[in-house]
Order: structure tokens, then C-alpha cells, then sequence
């Protein structure tokens, strides 16, 4: 094919492609087969074929729809093709070739021009698709129960299989979303800062080491913490990443309801708490609050987050910076208020932070059950040594809240106090372990804590405040991203989901970070 005619079909070819973006301009899930199906061949049929038993378009079709599909061989394909008949239709088939006859086709029929005008066709949508957000063929998410148990050899490689497609699933689907302030000539791509933070998160390393073993391990050229660093600190204000992050919440919680792992019919238990990240600077910088000395400092960044605490879907719902002009009220109200828009909550649990008149009426506010541990005030202190355990005292006012104290006795002898808007009575069976049973599952959140922190929080001595944001926030995404793959795949291997996590975040993290999702 000379070079102009190359060039004017690259152009048909690109015009096209865009043309039928179009047609699903409204679709975020676009099928491949319905894709290639309104794909016009011809445009690239530059050399003469005697049609034996199928046609040179469904062919083409053939070796189109398995790169996108990510497919190694041609008998993945044509099995994947024989379970889906229907889109085997759409792509020309009524008989299925044998792999003889596609290898044929590959080696001794085309050409190179059309090879390399194959090469674009690929290229050119899985630039459209990772540029627009757009999802093509998503795996189905809607958990399957399986009939029999699977054999103890195989579940391990189901297992696997399935982390690497949910893996590439999640990463498909988030990263245009992520912004690392790219501009068009940037020498690397998203996914490398994608990887590289995450690479960063597992090895609880810093940007200036982390970019280091990373470009070892990758044994590729990868972006240098100077350049992590300069990226996120382009972004404009704290609001801006802020609003980033609620659209990856919001994709999440939607991939979350359609695999059916919440059920919105049934009410939860869920956690608020505020995490705290030391800070050794200057006590006028952004966002910094005071705190507790505590490991040579009485300074921190504060985030306010809200839970699930219900074992196997212990999802963080939203997480909140708080700066040093935010209340209490105010946080608990948008905390509140996102999360009621998601789920309904059955009851509140808190530490003795909140227990305070402003925040109780908030709980009440929002008409929301809660149990918190009282704090240990002269008043509370006095209750604590005149009245027996159990004793609940009704309508107990603290400033304008009035609630519940409910007084028991641990294991050792010693009085607790909780503050509650339940009733309980004195005579119920098992009382005080009936409370603590209860107030457990508040260590969810504090569980959720730990693994953000030791699986996926980058280091860093900044004193940048944005910096240090768009890496708990991000912290916050992986945690939820590997909640739900770990809860696909228990669903995927066994059918059900038991309280333990089938795989690790340190596992999950690494086939995330080192699986190609295809795109730019």
C-alpha cells in the first residue's frame, strides 16, 4: 500500500472509530462485539481474498475481538465465542473457524500495511475508552452461586484468575478518574503514577525511595518523586481533590451495589472516628489541629471517616480532612448525610470524643441510634461509684441533650458507662455483655485504620497539606477496591463469603499495580 493511501485509510479508519463512540455516547459499558459489529472492514481491505468458508470481514472481526478482549490464544477465544453464540453472530459467524484456519489467515493472508492499520484500530479505542472513562466489556460482577464446592488444587487458581481480571476490572475503571494534572505532552503516563503510588502505599516507603525500587523492580522508566510530587501539588485547593475523589467513591459504591455485596433493603451498623498523622512543622500550616503530645509532637493532620462495621463489608463510606475551624456538628452532619444517602444505618458507634451535648444532638437529629462510652466527668465519675451495675438511668442530661446512661461492669470488676438514646433494662439477660458485644464492632474502623495505614499510606515528611491528602484519600480508595475484590472472589471460588479475607491487601496491591488494564 503506497504511504498516501496508508494515510488516508488511517484517517477513515480514526473518523470512524470516533463515529461509533458516538452512537454509545450515553454508555459508560460498551460491549465489544457490539462495537466491532458496527465496524465497516472494508475501509482496510486492501488485497484480494477467495472466500473458502468465511468471509475476510468476520475474520478480521475475529482478530479484532480478541486483543481487545485481552485473550492470549485463539482457543480462548473461540471457547469464550462457542459459550456466547449470540455475539459470535455479531461478529459473522454462524460456524466457528478452527485455529488453523485463523492462524492461516494471520500469517499468509494479511499483509503488514493491514496489520499496522490493525495495530491503530486497537490502539485508537483503548485511547478513546482509558481517555473518556469508558468501561469495554465489564465483567460481570453479580456473584454467582457456585453448585459444587470446587476441588482444594483448583481454588487457588480460580482465586488468581479472578484477582487479575477484577484487578484490571478496577483499574480500567478508576483510573481516567484520577488526576495527576497530566498535561498532553507529559513524557509518562497515568498509570505509572497510578502504580508507582500504589508501589509506594505497599512499601509504607517515601516518594524519594519509593521511585527508586519501583523503577527497579519495573526495570522501566517510571516517574521520579520530583515529578510525583510536582503533579499532585498542581492541583488547585483542597476542594478540588476532594471533588475527585467523591466521583471515585461514588464509581465504587455503584459497582458495589450492582454486585449485589450491600444489601440496600437491610440496615447496617456503621463507625465515625477521626485518624490522626503526626506532624513535626510549623503549627500555622494548612490544616493542621492540635492533639494529645504524643511522639514528640502536639500536631497532626485530622481526618473524620465513616464505616460499615459489619464483618466482610466494613467499607469506608466517605472520608473527611478536618482542619481547625471544623466542629464536631459539622463534620458528623456531612458524614451523616452522605452516608443515609447510601444505605440505611441501624445503629452509631463512637468513641468518648463525641460524647459531648452538640454531637448527641446531632445523632438525634439525624434520628440515628448510638452507643458511646461516656467520658469519665465528675458527674459520670460520681454515678460510677454511688449506683450498682447494671443500673440504666433514663432522660440523663448533659447541657441540652438528654440520653441514656446505662452503667455495667466489665470482666474485672470495673464499672463502665455508655450513653445510648436505646432502652435497655436493668433486668435484661446478659446486659453488660450484651453492650460489649456491641460496642466491638466499633473496632472495625479502628481495623480499617491499620490496614490503610500498613498496606497502602505512603510516607512522607511534607509539609505540603495537599500532598498529604491525595495520599490518605487514595489510601482510602484501595482500602475499598480491595474490600470488594476480596468479597467477588470469596463469591467466585466458594459461593459465599466468610469473615475471613481469601486474599491479602499486600496481594491484592501488587497484581493491581503490576496488571496492564490496556489503554494509555
Amino acid at each position: 500500500m503506497q504511504p498516501s493511501k496508508q494515510k488516508n485509510s488511517i484517517s477513515k479508519i480514526e473518523k470512524e472509530i470516533y463515529n461509533i463512540f458516538e452512537l454509545f455516547n450515553k454508555e459508560k459499558n460498551i460491549c465489544i462485539a457490539d462495537f466491532i459489529e458496527k465496524l465497516d472492514i472494508s475501509t482496510i481491505k486492501h488485497q484480494e481474498y477467495r472466500k473458502i468458508k468465511f468471509s475476510y470481514e468476520s475474520l478480521i472481526k475475529f482478530i479484532l475481538f480478541q486483543r481487545l478482549k485481552k485473550f492470549r490464544f485463539i482457543t480462548q477465544t473461540r471457547q469464550y465465542l462457542k459459550n456466547h453464540p449470540e455475539e459470535a453472530i455479531q461478529l459473522g459467524f454462524k460456524k466457528l473457524p478452527d485455529r488453523r484456519q485463523i492462524g492461516y489467515f494471520q500469517n499468509h493472508i494479511l499483509d503488514i500495511e493491514t496489520k499496522e492499520l490493525l495495530d491503530f484500530i486497537i490502539c485508537k479505542i483503548e485511547e478513546i475508552t482509558d481517555k473518556f472513562g469508558i468501561t469495554l466489556d465489564i465483567i460481570s460482577l453479580k456473584p454467582v452461586k457456585t453448585k459444587k464446592l470446587t476441588k482444594t488444587r483448583n481454588q487457588y487458581y480460580i482465586r488468581d484468575k479472578k484477582t487479575r481480571e477484577i484487578c484490571k476490572l478496577v483499574k480500567k475503571r478508576f483510573s481516567p478518574f484520577i488526576d495527576f494534572k497530566l498535561n498532553n505532552n507529559t513524557i509518562y503516563k497515568k498509570k505509572q503514577f497510578i502504580d508507582l503510588m500504589i508501589h509506594m502505599g505497599m512499601t509504607r516507603d517515601f516518594a524519594e525511595n519509593g521511585s527508586k525500587t519501583f523503577k527497579e523492580i519495573r526495570e522501566q522508566k517510571s516517574p521520579n518523586s520530583d515529578t510525583l510530587l510536582y503533579h499532585i501539588k498542581n492541583h488547585d485547593n483542597l476542594k478540588e481533590i476532594q471533588k475527585m475523589y467523591l466521583t471515585l467513591f461514588e464509581i465504587l459504591w455503584d459497582m458495589t451495589k450492582k454486585s449485589n455485596t450491600i444489601d440496600l433493603r437491610k440496615s447496617y451498623d456503621v463507625a465515625i472516628d477521626y485518624t490522626e498523622w503526626y506532624f513535626y512543622g510549623d503549627r500555622s500550616s494548612p490544616m493542621i489541629v492540635g492533639k494529645k503530645p504524643e511522639r514528640g509532637t502536639s500536631k497532626c493532620y485530622r481526618f473524620a471517616t465513616i464505616n460499615i462495621v459489619e464483618s466482610g463489608k466494613r467499607f469506608t463510606l466517605l472520608a473527611l480532612p478536618v482542619g481547625p475551624f471544623d466542629t464536631k456538628e459539622k463534620i458528623l452532619k456531612q458524614l451523616f448525610s452522605y452516608a443515609l444517602k447510601r444505605i440505611k444505618i441501624k445503629r452509631v458507634y463512637a468513641d468518648r470524643g463525641f460524647f459531648d451535648s452538640k454531637s448527641i444532638n446531632t445523632f438525634k437529629q439525624f434520628r440515628l441510634k448510638f452507643l458511646i462510652p461516656c467520658s469519665a466527668n465528675s458527674r459520670i465519675k460520681k454515678l460510677l461509684e454511688i449506683l450498682p451495675a447494671p443500673t440504666v438511668i433514663n432522660d440523663y442530661e448533659l447541657e441540652n441533650a438528654l440520653f441514656n446512661v446505662v452503667i455495667i461492669e466489665d470482666d474485672e470488676g470495673n464499672k463502665r458507662a455508655f450513653a445510648t438514646n436505646e432502652q435497655f433494662n436493668e433486668n435484661d439477660v446478659d446486659l453488660a455483655q450484651r453492650l460489649f458485644l456491641l460496642y466491638g464492632k466499633r473496632w472495625g474502623i479502628e481495623t480499617s485504620y491499620k490496614v490503610k495505614k500498613h498496606s497502602f499510606l505512603p510516607k512522607t515528611t511534607s509539609k505540603n497539606y495537599l500532598i498529604r491528602i491525595f495520599y490518605f484519600l487514595f489510601s482510602v480508595l484501595l482500602y475499598n477496591l480491595w474490600l470488594l475484590a476480596d468479597i467477588l472472589i470469596w463469591l467466585a471460588v466458594f459461593g459465599e463469603v466468610k469473615q475471613d479475607h481469601l486474599i491479602t491487601s499486600k496481594y491484592f496491591g501488587t497484581i493491581l499495580y503490576t496488571i496492564d488494564p490496556g489503554g494509555g
